[in-house]
């Protein structure tokens, strides 16, 4: 009814605009007439220009060259005339150059870096331990292990007046033991924590090679330790692998079987009584023959 009505009436202007209205929903463009175009004359990240200005680089990118920029950079923008920013009106750069030279100074001179402890400790108690470096580790750095009562400003002390060994940086760890199991229950506890310690030297430190010999000597003990736990482990950790090992990788030791049968052992026995009974009888004969002179 209502697209009769709009026929009837398309000499109206009204009539035509919704014909038109109506037709243009329908209407879908055939994509043959498109207009051909060249793909190596599309340009997809078209430069914009003007809605960005130049502007010149800032006075502190142009310092780059000194370990203390924050004095160069201040006077820069007051020789500009420009008001300095607030992250480069504070004194840090000052006072750290001060704190270098004075650094300096004490090392050429051969004094301490640091201010020292006012406690006198003559015969110190605690007990620290140099520990072999890890693979992260420098020549530069040394790992102790230190009581727990123990700070960064003790360790640095006790080194410089015992050892006279200059440590520059230190950091801490403090780790928990590693769980342990009761010999007569199953619950298990930790021991308690202990701390480390990592400190940062002036000149480098290698540990020194083990001779051949005692090196030798360790891997043997070591080889011995592990065949005797692992033909003496109960349950499941009976004849067990490495805990290295991954895929029969691990050559198992062959260690000798201890048993032996009834018959076998009735046979041996008689047989070192009879070898114990002429060893002591030989003796008793060269007792005789000495005291007789034969």
């Amino acid at each position: 009814m209502f697209s009769n009505s709009l026929i009837k009436g398309k000499n109206d202007l009204f009539g035509r605009i919704c014909i038109q209205s109506v037709r243009s929903i329908h209407y879908k463009e055939n994509h043959k007439k498109y207009p051909k175009v060249n793909i190596k004359d599309v340009e997809l990240d078209k430069p914009r220009y003007g809605f960005r200005r130049d502007r010149q680089p800032l006075l502190s990118q142009s310092v780059n060259d000194t370990l203390f920029s924050g004095e160069v950079i201040k006077e820069k923008y007051k020789e500009a005339g420009k008001p300095v920013p607030i992250k480069y009106r504070s004194n840090s750069d000052r006072i750290a150059r001060r704190n270098l030279e004075l650094f300096a100074d004490q090392v050429a001179n051969g004094e301490p870096h640091f201010k020292v402890g006012e406690k006198s400790v003559y015969l110190p108690t605690a007990r620290i331990r140099l520990l072999r470096p890890n693979a992260k580790h420098t020549p530069y750095q040394a790992k102790f292990v230190v009581p727990r009562n123990f700070n960064k400003f003790d360790l640095r002390d006790y080194l410089w007046h015992v050892y006279g060994l200059r440590a520059l940086n230190i950091t801490v760890q403090l780790l928990h033991a590693k769980f342990e199991r009761g010999l007569n229950d199953l619950s298990r506890y930790r021991g308690p924590q202990y701390k480390k310690m990592t400190i940062d030297m002036e000149e480098p430190f290698i540990w020194p090679e083990l001779p051949t010999e005692a090196s030798k000597f360790a891997k043997s003990l070591e080889d011995q330790r592990e065949i005797i736990n692992n033909k003496n482990g109960s349950g499941s950790d009976k004849n067990r692998l490495d805990e290295k090992a991954f895929d029969g990788l691990y050559k198992k030791p062959t260690v000798p079987e201890k048993f032996i049968s009834k018959n076998y052992k009735k046979i041996v026995d008689a047989k070192m009584e009879s070898y114990t009974s002429k060893a002591a009888l030989k003796e008793e004969k060269d007792l005789v023959s000495k005291f007789l002179n034969f």
